[in-house]
């Protein structure tokens, strides 16, 4: 096999090529677990979060997410809070890590698909100097 990986490149060569491109060490994957909300209903869904770190180094990670500020989810029961952060520690190099984040829908939320932002972070020494980040945006939606 090594004869056709050099023809055809293997899985680590486009990861590599995939950083240098983006000179982004994290690579970033959402899914909703489950996949809707209930409208006009108290439920939640966990924004699963998955961050590899294809780097060759260890880095400190965090997530931010963000709902719509109109739209009532939020990441409480409540839906007051709009905006979650989670410090994730340190992702060793080739290590992946899954982070849920839970989002809550109310007796009040309409039917209808509501974008859902985040951004991870990767940081240098603590969480105040950020080296490189990753915007994603997914849509979840109630029915």
């Amino acid at each position: 096999m090594g004869f056709l990986d050099s023809i055809i490149g293997s899985e680590k060569d486009s990861q590599a090529q995939m950083e240098n491109r983006t000179g982004n060490p994290l690579l970033v994957s959402l899914a909703f677990s489950p996949l809707r909300l209930s409208a006009n209903n108290k439920s939640s869904v966990d924004l699963l979060v998955k961050i590899k770190n294809v780097s060759s180094s260890p880095h400190m990670v965090s997530v931010d997410a963000a709902v719509p500020r109109n739209a009532m989810l939020g990441f409480d029961p409540a839906c007051i809070n709009k905006a979650a952060e989670k410090k994730a520690g340190e992702l060793k190099a080739g290590e992946i890590l899954e982070i849920p984040i839970t989002i809550w829908s109310s007796t009040q939320t309409k039917e209808g698909t509501y974008p859902v932002d985040i951004t991870v972070y990767s940081h240098f020494m603590d969480y105040t100097k950020v080296l490189h980040h990753t915007k994603k945006s997914a849509s979840l939606r109630a029915v």
